[in-house]
């Protein structure tokens, strides 16, 4: 019975899909648990913007908070205030389609996050395994900094951050192969699915350049990972007459360009925003002699309050910034106590998140 345990255990960590989906099934299934507990226990935001309050029978409104109402508003009745343009097309037009078969605007848009929250998984597992040198535990290692990265909630909620992992961990895989028609167009979807999503193409980009892709390569890969971002601004173009709009209603959320970082570093963070910070700096730092592309990629997320004049959100953007846990998984795996302590405090910052996001307390800030 034990040999085939193992056997069992073995053949499913050699076929990642598998692995992929088990793993995606355990964290959701903790991450409803922790917040069904919170949602029991600790009061409610009683700020009508902070909480779906549109179909309380479902028993799940308290994994679709403050963006994530925003998200399933666009998928029922479309951009009806200029302001919503900050949220962009492809995450609320996933959850419109699955609808059609789902009646249920919330259950739909906890499938899509959850969907590509395997599939982020998936791409995470085959990077760090066939790119980055690690065996099965190694990976597997890897992939809990990366859900339990203390804004790790928003991959299971309806947020757009699992969709924009997917693609994103999808176009750097394709990128690293060399394959710049499959990065290109993982690219143009992660650029559909948030504003961030064209830090994608940077990173694209250098590890096309980094695979020997000839420059004509990398330029169409770069073309076609536009066309999201260009596609979007092209519809707001047509409805509204502003194809930049996007841009504009960031300022209902926070100060782009406004270069006021002393002011936010000292008066407008946290202090988990803080060490986040410190450590996608020395992320940038550890991976600038190994891996140029890691750390140019790094660096757009280290200089993000340099252009939001705030840490707003800081930490869920960070989410996204696979270097920095990549960076962790490499300084601290050789040690099991050292490895234990990160994931400890990691998994602590998840818990703490996960309850006040249910709880209506956070967006993500």
């Amino acid at each position: 019975m034990e040999q085939k345990l193992k056997n069992t255990l073995t053949w499913i960590t050699e076929h990642n899909y598998l692995l992929a989906v088990l793993v995606a099934v355990c964290f959701i299934a903790l991450t409803l648990s922790v917040g069904h507990y919170s949602n029991e226990t600790i009061p409610g935001n009683l700020d009508h913007n902070a909480r779906y309050l549109s179909e309380p029978g479902t028993h799940l409104d308290y994994m679709a908070e403050w963006d994530g109402v925003h998200y399933i508003h666009i998928a029922q009745h479309g951009y009806t205030d200029d302001s919503l343009t900050a949220f962009f097309p492809l995450y609320p037009l996933a959850i419109r389609t699955l609808m059609f078969a789902v009646s249920s605007p919330l259950i739909s848009a906890l499938l899509v996050s959850w969907a590509c929250l395997a599939g982020a998984v998936w791409f995470y597992l085959k990077i760090l395994k066939e790119f980055l040198n690690q065996d099965h535990i190694g990976a597997l290692q890897g992939l809990m900094l990366f859900l339990f990265f203390p804004t790790g909630v928003f991959l299971a909620a309806t947020y757009s951050e699992s969709m924009l992992a997917f693609f994103g961990l999808g176009a750097l895989y394709f990128a690293i192969k060399g394959r710049y028609l499959g990065a290109g167009v993982m690219s143009a979807l992660a650029t559909a699915s948030r504003p961030d999503g064209v830090f994608i193409l940077v990173l694209v980009a250098l590890l096309l350049r980094e695979a020997k892709a000839k420059l004509w390569q990398i330029m169409l890969a770069g073309a076609m990972g536009l066309i999201g971002i260009a596609g979007y601004a092209i519809y707001l173009w047509a409805k509204i007459g502003k194809p930049l709009d996007f841009i504009n209603a960031q300022k209902h959320h926070i100060k782009w360009m406004s270069s006021q970082f002393l002011t936010a570093f000292f008066h407008s963070t946290t202090p988990v925003a803080l060490i986040l910070f410190a450590l996608a700096v020395w992320a940038v730092i550890y991976w600038w002699p190994k891996r140029t592309s890691f750390a140019m990629f790094g660096l757009l997320f280290a200089l993000l309050p340099l252009l939001t004049g705030n840490f707003a959100g800081y930490p869920r953007y960070l989410l996204i910034d696979f270097p920095l846990q990549i960076m962790l998984l490499n300084k601290f795996k050789r040690s099991t106590l050292g490895y234990a302590v990160v994931l400890l405090l990691s998994a602590l910052g998840w818990a703490y998140f996960t309850m006040h996001y249910v709880a209506g307390y956070t967006g993500g800030s």
